[in-house]
């Protein structure tokens, strides 16, 4: 039986770092935040939450790769059962969680991420530079993710802004605040009836007139055992928006953010282009756009002095593991010719993220071509010297970004 927040097997904690949680500077900028977390209680109970939180890198790597103990199968789901009749007014939502290649352990997992992952091999996505150079050359940040994805999945480009849609709505549904909130999860169950509408409509196409993309691999799969329940075909769609469009623009916005901050890594970039891939890696490290990774806890585990219990939630700050000095010099330092090293903001083992590559090409593209064709880029002196942080915890990224450069030839 899980622990509740009261219990005092949970240990002696900081009881102000709760409220630090809580506090707009965690939105703002929750790495000094972190900092503390990791000095004085690196895996922490937080109530609100309902979960614990690890923040150092060791403990977020043993877990995350422990995936026996930590599991990906029922760690959405469980935090949808705390909110009272879910079953009626949650279901949708409930289903395409329960069975989602994120949301599932080998070998299910493996399978459906089989399945798609042939179409991000690096030869795949390296042959989409020049496509995505001339989507970056009409329109950048927004749109350029949505179009990438849709092209290479198969939805309708036109439709672009509709997925986007739903994906905030979705998305929202408990990690602005670490919680379910009634009215966002009911909103997010709406948009997965609504998405999952339009996906059963593209592949009842696509089974009819297949195409050289990803929903007809995905409906197309010859072997018996690789066939999709329907559920599963729907969710992995789904998942294929979600993933492939928000935590790409929010890498370019936070990465150009970091950059324009630190005038001398801007002049860095410009006088050697070719540092451009280092400088892209320097901006997941820095401010990830995916803060928080979600598991379920399958059996007690003993970890940072503390006791957890099967059937408890963890979040595994990856945010705070990339500002872990324990793994990286000097880490509140943005250096875009840090020595390489590897980040936390892509996952670890068998969940690393698929779209890792096109993630990095296009934001390699995106700030090669903003740097170069934009002389005296910098924030714009009337913005608001802090960042316009949206305001949620496990999905971090900016409303906007207001820039200022000068004329060509001014």
């Amino acid at each position: 039986m899980a622990l509740t927040a009261t219990d005092p097997m949970r240990g002696d904690q900081p009881q102000d770092l709760d409220a630090r949680l809580a506090s707009p500077d965690f939105l703002t900028d929750p790495y000094p935040i972190f900092r503390r977390f990791r000095a004085e209680s690196p895996v922490h109970w937080v109530g609100a939450w309902g979960c614990w939180l690890l923040t150092r890198a060791d403990d977020i790597e043993a877990t995350i790769r422990d995936t026996e103990r930590f599991s990906s199968a029922d760690r959405v789901t469980r935090v949808i059962e705390r909110t009272p009749g879910w079953e009626t007014g949650l279901a949708a939502l409930h289903e395409n969680f329960a069975v989602g290649m994120a949301q599932t352990d080998p070998p299910d997992h493996t399978r459906v991420r089989g399945l798609v992952s042939a179409a991000f091999t690096p030869r795949r996505v390296e042959a989409l530079r020049l496509r995505i150079q001339e989507l970056v050359d009409g329109d950048l940040a927004g749109p350029l993710p949505a179009v990438v994805i849709a092209e290479m999945a198969g939805f309708p480009v036109e439709d672009r802004e509709r997925f986007r849609q739903w994906t905030y709505r979705i998305n929202s549904f408990f990690f602005q605040s670490g919680t379910v909130d009634g009215t966002a999860a009911a909103s997010a169950d709406a948009a997965i009836r609504e998405a999952r509408a339009w996906i059963h409509d593209l592949l009842a196409e696509r089974r009819a007139r297949p195409r050289d993309d990803l929903l007809s691999a995905l409906v197309g799969a010859e072997r018996e055992s690789d066939r999709l329940t329907d559920a599963q075909l729907l969710s992995t769609a789904i998942t294929l928006f979600l993933g492939g469009h928000d935590t790409t623009t929010q890498l370019i916005a936070l990465g150009m953010s970091a950059l324009v901050r630190h005038p001398d890594q801007l002049a860095l970039v410009r006088e050697r282009p070719d540092l451009v891939g280092a400088a892209v890696d320097e901006m997941l490290r820095f401010d990830a756009p995916f803060q928080m990774n979600l598991r379920y806890v399958r059996e007690s585990v003993a970890i940072g002095g503390r006791t957890l219990q099967a059937g408890d939630l963890v979040r595994q700050a990856l945010g705070s593991a990339n500002r872990d000095p324990a793994r990286f010099d000097d880490p509140d330092v943005f250096r875009i010719d840090r020595p390489p090293s590897r980040h936390y903001s892509f996952g670890l083992g068998p969940h690393f993220c698929l779209g890792a590559p096109l993630a990095r090409l296009q934001a390699q593209v995106a700030v090669e071509t903003l740097v170069r064709r934009l002389p005296g880029l910098r924030l714009d002196p009337d913005a608001d010297p802090m960042p316009d942080v949206r305001p949620d915890i496990t999905s971090r990224g900016l409303r906007s970004l207001r820039l200022a450069f000068d004329r060509p030839g001014s």
